[in-house]
């Protein structure tokens, strides 16, 4: 469980630092300069769960809300929000 969830957040901090790298690089012609605020929302949120994921990683719950983490549950949480927010943005 640890591993798939070190993937994750590994994949999501390389992906997250390639395009930082890639805007820089490009300069002139930024590559988020054409960002629409769905897709803003959508990198926050990406964020945002990483976050919530960290904890979780350096602290494991035997017990939770519905019996699973409190990280999962929050993960739940906001991917309920961002399936709203993207419906209706």
């Amino acid at each position: 469980m640890t591993l798939a969830v070190g993937g994750v957040v590994g994949g999501n901090a390389f992906d997250t630092l390639f395009a930082a790298i890639a805007d820089w690089r490009t300069a002139p012609a930024r590559c988020t300069h054409g960002a629409t605020e769905r897709e803003t929302f959508l990198i926050a949120l990406s964020i945002v769960m990483a976050a919530v994921l960290l904890p979780g990683l350096l602290r494991r719950e035997r017990h939770g809300i519905t019996r699973i983490g409190f990280e999962s549950f929050a993960v739940l949480l906001l991917n309920g929000l961002a399936l709203f927010v993207t419906a209706w943005l």
